[in-house]
């Protein structure tokens, strides 16, 4: 076809985004806490001061959550008092604290960070191994 003048139709080059993992921070055993050390890929994007902020409160959210209390142990007598039936008509502390992170993380990324081009990812997506940050996100269609 090159010979007849047509050239070949090129495909569109889209720019992948960049994806960082801030992995799990089993230093104080198995509770659900992320690391805070800054990564390199965030240089020049993002402060580190907000950046640790952000992951101290999802840790904090989840720290709540898995704390050992008098509500945690009622919440549990009482859903295998109702045979967990108790399940369809209300949540556990931990269900809720997830909204919760979720929440934040979609209020961080529409204040802060979906400016810079960056998106949070919910950790409940990846099973709570890890949170992911898409970077240079502008024109990807990623919800939070």
């Amino acid at each position: 076809m090159a010979a007849l003048g047509f050239s070949q139709p090129r495909a569109a080059v889209r720019k992948q985004p960049k994806k960082i993992f801030i992995q799990r921070d089993y230093s104080r055993g198995i509770a659900c806490r992320f690391l805070t050390e800054f990564p390199k890929e965030l240089q020049g994007k993002v402060d580190e001061e907000t950046f640790v902020k952000t992951i101290d409160s999802i840790n904090t959210i989840f720290d709540d959550a898995e704390a050992l209390n008098c509500g945690a142990y009622s919440e549990g007598c009482l859903f295998c008092l109702t045979g967990y039936t108790l399940h369809f008509c209300y949540k556990t502390n931990y269900e809720r604290a997830v909204e919760t992170v979720a929440r934040y993380i979609e209020s961080q990324n529409q204040r802060i960070y979906a400016g810079k081009g960056i998106i949070i990812g919910d950790p409940m997506d990846r099973g709570l191994r890890c949170i992911e940050m898409v970077i240079d996100a502008a024109d990807t269609n990623i919800e939070a």
